[in-house]
C-alpha cells in the first residue's frame, strides 16, 4: 500500500533525528530547530572605519596625484634591497598548473610540474597583498575591469524565495490568489532575441500551464530542466521538485518584428555574472539562457532565423520576464526564476569607506595604482629546498561553498532577532575581508574525496605537495620610505602586531596559500630576513680585496616597523580602537594554535565541516539562515562541550 505524504514526512523526520543523535525537535511545520552553531571554514576581518592614506596624499591639492607620487619617491624612497623568505608547509599545499587529460580524466598538475614544483610570485603577491591591506587599513574598492584591480565585484546578486509567504520575492513574482491549486506568476512569457548587431530584446508571447499527468509522454522530463522546441510552441521544464506536477508551454508569436521590449546591456551582464559565479557553481546542470556554458537551450544562426522568420536574428530562447517602463528588468527560465536584488554589493559599503573611496592608500603606494604607477615591490618564484614529498593523487573534497548570496554570512547582522538583513537592506554593511581558518593537521590530511565515483567530471585529480616541505623566495623592493617598508615587514612578521596588545595566550601566526583552503590545504609558516642595499658602497667600491662588494646588510626590522606603527597611530588618533578590533580579528583568523596548539578548540574539526546546502542539512542552518558570529564569537560557540 502506498504511503501518504504525512507518513513519508514522519519517516523522514525520524531518519534525520536518528542520524544526528536524536537531539532535534520539530515545530508545527515539521522543521527542526537547530541547536548547533553554523559551521563554515572561513570568517571575516572587519573593514576599517578610517583609511590610512599614503604619505603624499593631500600634501598639495594643487598638484596632480602622479606628480605627488614621484616627488614622494624621490624624497623619501631611500630604501632598496630584498627580503628573503622561507615558506614551510604545515598542511598539504596545492598551486594549480596545467590541466592534462589521461584515460579520459582531467588532471591538474602542480605549478611547473612534479619535477620542479614552484610557487609563482603572483600567488605570493596575492596572499601578502590581502594581509597588507588589512594591516595598513587600506581602502575597499570595487573591481575595475580596465585595470584588473579591486576588492569586490560591484554586482547585483540574484535570489529566489518562493516558499516564504512574507518574502520580498513573492511580492515581486507571485500573484496572491485564493482557492487555486498552484501559484500564479506575475512574470510574462516571451522569446529573448539577439540580433547581428549584438542588441537584445524580448517579444511577448502567450503561455499556459499543463499537468504532466495529462501528457504521459512528457513525464520522463519532469525531473530534468530543459526546453522542447516544436514548430508552434516550446515546452519549459524547470527540473526536480518533489511536489512538481506541471510544466509550461509558451506559444510562438505570429510576428517577431513587432512589440519589442528592450533589454539593457547591464541586465544581460547581471544574468551572465549570476550564471557563471553562482548558478552553474551550485548546479552544473543549470539552464543557460544565453550563450555562456554547455547547457545553452537556445537556437542559434540559421535555426534561429528559421524559427523567428527574421534575417537579422542570431539567437532566440524562450524565457519569462518582468518589464517596467518598457524595459526588461530581469528574466529567467521558469515562471519563478531568480531575480536580482535592488541594491548592488557596492551599496553596502560602510558610509565611511564610501566617503574615502578616492584616497590613495599605502597598499596602492607600495604595490601600484592601476595605470598611474607601477609597484615598487616584486615577488620572485619560490623554489623547493628539499626533495619533494607528494600526497596521493586523488580528487579533492568538493570545494563549493556559500557565495555572497548567503547574506547571513557576508553582511553584518545587527538585528537581535532571528531575522537576517539581506542585500536589499539599506543599513546592512559588508562583513569585510574573507579569510580561511587553519584546520587540524589530521583533518587537512583527509582532503581526498572518499565518495568520488569513476567518471565523475565535477572535479579534477590533483596531487598536493605534503606538509613539512620548505620553499625559498625573495621579495625585491625599490625606493620605499621607512613607513612603507615597515608596513611590508609588519605584514610578514605579524607577531609584532600582537606585541602591542594583550592576548590570552601567545598566538602562532600562519598564512593560507593556494587552492583548497576550505578543506584545510595551504597552511604555511613564513620566516623572513631583511637586506638593505647600500648603493654608495655597491657602486663606488666594486671590488675590495678581489671580492665583489654587494653592499648588502642584514639589518633589524624594528626601525622600519616602528616607523609605520608611529605613522599609523598618528593618523588614526581616536579611531585606533576600531583598528585594534580589526587587528585582533586578523590575528585570531591566522592563529595556528586554534586548531593545532596545546589547547585547540575541542570541536574545531566539526566547526570546519562545510554543511550541505539544502534540506540534506539535518539542522537546516543554511535554510534557516543561522547567523555567523565574529571570529571570537565563532570560537566561543565551538568551544562548548
Amino acid at each position: 500500500m502506498a504511503k501518504t505524504q504525512a507518513e513519508k514526512k514522519k519517516e523522514s523526520q525520524a531518519r534525520m533525528a536518528k542520524n544526528n543523535g536524536g537531539t532535534q525537535s520539530y515545530g508545527r511545520k515539521g522543521r527542526q530547530e537547530s541547536t548547533k552553531p553554523v559551521a563554515v571554514p572561513y570568517n571575516f576581518v572587519s573593514l576599517p572605519k578610517q583609511v590610512i592614506p599614503a604619505e603624499f596624499w593631500g600634501s598639495d591639492s594643487s598638484k596632480d596625484i602622479k606628480d605627488l607620487y614621484k616627488q614622494h619617491v624621490l624624497t623619501n624612497g631611500k630604501n632598496s634591497g630584498y627580503i628573503d623568505i622561507n615558506i614551510l608547509t604545515q598542511t598539504p599545499l596545492f598551486i594549480g598548473g596545467n590541466v592534462v587529460t589521461k584515460n579520459g580524466e582531467e588532471y591538474q598538475e602542480f605549478f611547473c610540474g612534479n619535477d620542479n614544483p614552484i610557487i609563482p610570485g603572483s600567488s605570493l603577491k596575492s596572499m601578502i597583498k590581502q594581509v597588507l591591506k588589512i594591516v595598513t587599513a587600506s581602502g575597499f574598492k570595487a573591481y575595475n575591469s580596465e585595470s584588473g584591480v579591486g576588492d569586490f565585484e560591484d554586482r547585483r546578486l540574484f535570489y529566489r524565495e518562493v516558499g516564504k509567504c512574507s518574502s520580498e520575492y513573492r511580492k515581486i513574482m507571485v500573484k496572491e490568489t485564493t482557492g487555486k491549486k498552484r501559484s500564479e506568476t506575475k512574470a510574462q512569457a516571451g522569446f529573448l532575441i539577439k540580433t547581428n548587431n549584438h542588441k537584445f530584446y524580448i517579444i511577448n508571447a502567450k503561455f499556459d500551464v499543463f499537468d504532466y499527468d495529462d501528457f504521459p509522454y512528457l513525464k520522463s522530463k519532469r525531473n530534468r530542466a530543459g526546453v522542447d522546441w516544436e514548430t508552434s510552441y516550446v515546452n519549459i521544464h524547470t527540473g526536480y521538485m518533489s511536489t512538481k506536477q506541471s510544466f509550461v508551454r509558451i506559444f510562438k508569436p505570429n510576428d517577431f518584428s513587432i512589440n519589442q521590449v528592450k533589454i539593457s546591456d547591464k541586465t544581460i551582464e547581471n544574468y551572465e555574472y549570476d550564471y557563471k559565479y553562482n548558478r552553474v557553481v551550485a548546479n552544473k546542470n543549470a539552464i543557460d539562457l544565453l550563450e555562456i556554458g554547455k547547457k545553452c537551450v537556445g537556437k542559434k544562426g540559421d535555426a534561429a532565423q528559421k524559427f523567428t522568420g527574421c534575417s537579422d536574428v542570431t539567437y532566440v530562447v524562450p524565457c519569462f520576464y518582468i518589464a517596467k517602463d518598457g524595459e526588461v528588468q530581469h528574466f529567467g527560465h521558469g515562471r519563478f526564476y531568480r531575480i536580482p536584488y535592488d541594491k548592488s554589493i557596492g551599496d553596502h559599503l560602510p558610509t565611511a569607506l564610501k566617503l574615502q573611496k578616492d584616497i590613495v592608500d599605502l597598499t596602492e603606494s607600495i604595490l601600484g595604482r592601476s595605470r598611474d604607477w607601477a609597484g615598487r615591490v616584486s615577488f620572485s618564484e619560490a623554489h623547493l629546498c628539499n626533495e619533494p614529498k607528494w600526497c596521493e593523487c586523488r580528487k579533492p573534497q568538493p570545494l563549493m561553498g556559500p557565495k555572497p548570496t548567503s547574506y547571513q554570512f557576508y553582511l553584518n547582522q545587527t538585528s537581535k532577532t532571528d531575522t537576517c538583513e539581506n542585500w536589499n537592506n539599506d543599513k546592512a554593511t559588508i562583513r569585510g575581508y574573507k579569510l580561511y581558518w587553519h584546520q587540524s593537521t589530521k583533518k587537512a590530511s583527509s582532503w581526498k574525496n572518499p565518495s568520488v565515483k569513476e567518471g565523475d567530471k565535477l572535479s579534477k585529480y590533483i596531487q598536493p605537495i605534503d606538509s613539512g616541505m620548505t620553499f625559498q623566495s625573495r621579495i625585491y623592493f625599490n625606493n620605499l620610505s621607512d613607513i612603507e617598508l615597515g608596513a611590508l615587514l609588519l605584514t610578514l612578521n605579524l607577531d609584532r602586531l600582537e606585541s602591542d596588545t594583550v592576548a590570552d595566550e601567545k598566538k602562532s601566526i600562519s598564512y593560507k596559500l593556494g587552492k583548497g583552503k576550505s578543506i584545510g590545504l595551504g597552511s604555511i609558516k613564513i620566516n623572513s630576513s631583511l637586506y638593505i642595499l647600500n648603493r654608495d658602497k655597491r657602486y663606488k667600491t666594486l671590488f675590495d680585496n678581489n671580492v665583489w662588494q654587494l653592499g648588502e646588510t642584514d639589518v633589524s626590522k624594528d626601525t622600519f616597523i616602528n616607523a609605520f606603527l608611529k605613522y599609523r597611530d598618528n593618523i588614526l588618533g581616536g579611531n585606533l580602537s576600531d583598528y585594534n578590533e580589526m587587528r585582533k580579528e586578523l590575528l585570531t583568523m591566522m592563529d595556528w594554535n586554534i586548531a593545532n596548539g596545546e589547547k585547540p578548540v575541542i570541536r574545531w574539526d566539526e566547526a570546519m565541516t562545510m554543511m550541505p546546502v539544502g534540506r540534506a542539512d539535518p539542522y537546516e542552518r543554511y535554510i534557516k539562515r543561522v547567523k555567523l558570529g565574529t571570529p571570537t564569537e565563532f570560537i566561543k560557540a565551538w568551544s562548548k562541550k
